[in-house]
């Protein structure tokens, strides 16, 4: 039989029956939550990279190519641009060929002006020294005078005469002579 038991020990131990048979009379089991799986080591999420307002992009600067060097006054020269001009014997008046070769050196000298240039008087060897300077002389005047008067700014031009020196030809005779009666073009 059942001994007694004090009252306090009795409702404790109807209270923990209860507890342990699914509740306090209410007849519903109180469900047990499951402890959540443990947390799993992820990966560092990628660092999300916030696009601030960029200054556009300047131009690309462009590099243009460095205009063309003038050519050089032995350049010129090389080139024959300005041709020489020829006279008769113990002349200095121009002939038509002297001229029309004397138009298309103007040509070129109106449309590339400031150049300086030395027109240089020549002559055959026939005559004295003296003679044949002042004949020089004469010659490169008169391609001068003649380039003015077809609208050539003289001021770059420079008249010298070089006598019989520096002969186109040292030959003795007439083909060789008409090659030394001539006007040379030289730039400076």
């Amino acid at each position: 039989m059942l001994r007694r038991m004090p009252t306090l020990s009795y409702v404790l131990m109807i209270a923990l029956l209860l507890t342990m048979a699914g509740g306090l009379g209410c007849g519903k089991k109180i469900e047990e939550v499951p402890e959540p799986p443990p947390a799993e080591e992820k990966a560092p999420e990628p660092e999300v990279v916030v696009e601030k307002d960029l200054e556009p992009e300047p131009e690309p600067v462009k590099i243009e190519p460095a205009p063309p060097k003038p050519p050089t006054a032995q350049m010129l020269n090389d080139m024959g641009v300005l041709q020489t001009v020829y006279f008769d014997f113990d002349s200095s008046a121009l002939s038509d060929a002297t001229r029309a070769q004397l138009r298309a050196n103007a040509d070129w000298l109106k449309a590339n002006p400031g150049h300086a240039v030395v027109l240089g008087g020549h002559c055959d060897e026939r005559g004295t020294k003296e003679y044949n300077m002042a004949l020089g002389e004469r010659r490169a005047s008169a391609a001068r005078d003649y380039l003015s008067s077809l609208g050539v700014d003289t001021s770059g031009l420079r008249v010298i005469s070089y006598g019989e020196e520096d002969p186109a030809d040292a030959g003795h005779n007439e083909d060789a002579w008409g090659k030394n009666r001539r006007c040379m073009f030289v730039f400076e």
